[in-house]
């Protein structure tokens, strides 16, 4: 058998690529300013905790996560917004890093378990974990979640963003990142911000914009490193 990690990669219906989207948060930061200090501190904060075991004590702290979208280039615009069962409206302004990157470090893919068919299921995979001793309920708890009604007369369904979730502070460097996200009118004081470290696209951008931007990073990456092999003979 092939290794699958490449195999997936020839897939046109499997993307390679990880996206982390920011938000205007309840402390008056603008999705902007959020994805600035990101990007400064290298380090993606948990905002809360996630999956069916948030409020549990003693698995709230593990629980909270970092959320990855595995989405490809051009239906990153898909995730931007006000949806249906989502809590959270999230912006143009994001990175975007590999998957091997993020399986690499331990992220991992969430487990939807379908409430609108029958509600129950929520309570009996609840009380399944609940047999495991505490080490292992934390090793589970952030990556089971549900899709459809909460229990509670609501939807909550995230399910079609392919979520992953990385336990704790999600850190990396500038050559992680495949690309930045953001609007088009941000794209060149946002790359001028990180001297051009980072690449920006837009997640209105359709695959030919998209692929010129990687043309172009690739252009100018190559003639800097002509440039230094120059300047140093």
């Amino acid at each position: 058998m092939g290794n699958n990690s490449e195999g997936s990669k020839r897939r046109g219906d499997v993307s390679t690529f990880m996206v982390h989207l920011t938000r205007n948060t309840e402390d008056c930061k603008s999705a902007k300013e959020n994805l600035i200090d990101i990007l400064c501190t290298r380090v993606i904060q948990p905002r809360n905790s996630k999956g069916l075991f948030y409020a549990t004590e003693g698995v709230c702290d593990a629980a909270r996560t970092v959320c990855f979208a595995e989405t490809p280039f051009n239906a990153v615009k898909n995730l931007i917004g006000k949806h249906q069962g989502r809590g959270v409206e999230l912006s143009p302004f994001g990175l975007v890093f590999s998957k091997d990157l993020l399986i690499q470090k331990g992220a991992n893919p969430v487990f939807y378990v379908n409430t609108y068919a029958n509600q129950e299921r929520k309570e009996v995979i609840l009380q399944a974990i609940k047999q495991l001793d505490p080490h292992k309920q934390k090793e589970i708890a952030p990556y089971v979640e549900i899709f459809g009604w909460n229990g509670s007369g609501g939807i909550y369904d995230f399910h079609r963003e392919r979520e992953w979730r990385y336990p704790g502070d999600f850190e990396f460097e500038w050559k992680d990142v495949i690309f930045g996200l953001c609007d088009d009118e941000h794209i060149e004081e946002m790359e001028q911000l990180f001297e051009k470290e980072i690449k920006f696209i837009s997640p209105y951008m359709n695959l030919e914009e998209i692929f010129g931007r990687m043309v172009l990073s690739w252009e100018e990456s190559r003639y800097g490193s002509y440039r230094e092999h120059f300047e140093t003979t």
